[in-house]
């Protein structure tokens, strides 16, 4: 199932991105872009949503990595990662001990 970014998500994608030069582009369309949410045990991972044949693949991570807890105060990471056309791929979300996301983490947090 798709859906739009939260307001979390957008500020966390922008503060990841927002000093780098594809950054900007990729800023201005996240009101647009929808997600599939990724079967990664529930940490929360996204996947920018594709029609049609999605042959993308990863090529690397854009910007600096957000380091946040959720509210059982376990640390949670996670990286905005690009595919090998430098296009938005993938919110990357790695909870520390691997279980689910509880609350995506704010700026404020």
């Amino acid at each position: 199932m798709t859906r739009k970014l939260t307001e979390n998500e957008i500020s966390i994608i922008t503060w990841i991105i927002k000093d780098t030069e594809e950054g900007k582009s990729i800023i201005n369309h996240l009101n647009e872009i929808l997600v599939e949410e990724m079967d990664d045990g529930g940490m929360g991972s996204l996947r920018v949503f594709k029609s049609g044949n999605d042959d993308r693949s990863y090529s690397r991570e854009l910007g600096e990595e957000f380091k946040g807890l959720d509210i059982d105060n376990v640390p949670v990471f996670i990286s905005v990662l690009l595919d090998t056309d430098g296009n938005f791929f993938e919110l990357d979300v790695f909870k520390a001990d691997f279980s689910p996301l509880r609350k995506f983490p704010s700026l404020q947090s």
